[in-house]
Formats: C-alpha cells, structure tokens, sequence
C-alpha cells in the first residue's frame, strides 16, 4: 500500500507536467503568433474573411474589386464569343499521334525492354480558313 501511495506522488506530478507541454521551458520558439505583416504586403485577417475577399462574397471595400474583376471577366467573354462567331476565325486541328508499345526482345546479343514510340499519323491542319494552302 505505501508504494502504491509513494508511486501515485510521483506519477501525478510527471502526469500533470506532461499534460500541460511543459510550458515555456522546454518550448525554444517564439509563441508570439499574432500577424506582423507590414502594411503594404498584404493583411491580416482570418481565413474566412480572407476565403470571403478572394471569392468577391465580402461586403464593403471589396464590392469594388469584385466589379472590376466581373467586368474584365465579362470582357474576355465577349471577346471570346466574337472570336467564335466570326466565320474566318483560323483554327488548328491538333495533329493525330499513335502511341505504339514495342515489346521486349533480344537483338545482337543485347535485351531490349518495352518502351512506347510515338508516331505522328496525320500532321496538323487549319480549319474553317477556307483557304486551301496545297501543302500534300
């Protein structure tokens, strides 16, 4: 019974130690985690409020910004959709590529190991140009 009363002394101590991470004692860093950004690199808020600006959902300074980016955005898709609308609008198909796999084999002595090769079945070709360029 008096070791079980001697070694409850001793463990509750080590316990309550532990539990508590052993404070500034053996934490070798700086707990000062507030924000120190300087003014004009950015600032500091939470990450919702930060998730809320980036998104254009906050209200107030950012309503601003938020049109300004619709406007651009809208203006690249109206562009877009010119581009797409005009009957001479030059477009490239992309070119038509076979991947082959080549089987491993023995030649001169030498083991040769799977490997693909790449062949370029038809070239690359403008379309809606209505022009025939007469490249065969």
């Amino acid at each position: 019974m008096k070791f079980s009363h001697t070694l409850w002394h001793i463990i509750t101590p080590l316990l309550l130690i532990a539990l508590t991470g052993c404070g500034a004692a053996l934490n070798p860093y700086n707990e000062n985690f507030r924000c120190q950004a300087p003014e004009d690199s950015g600032q500091c808020v939470d990450t919702k409020t930060a998730y809320e600006e980036a998104t254009g959902l906050g209200q107030g300074a950012g309503g601003t910004q938020k049109k300004a980016g619709e406007s651009a955005e809208a203006a690249r898709l109206t562009r877009l959709a010119e581009l797409l609308q005009e009957p001479q609008t030059p477009m490239i198909a992309p070119p038509r590529v076979l991947r082959v796999l080549i089987l491993p084999y023995k030649g001169s002595g030498d083991l040769f190991m799977a490997r693909y090769a790449y062949l370029q079945v038809e070239p690359a070709n403008w379309v809606l140009t209505g022009v025939d360029e007469g490249l065969e």
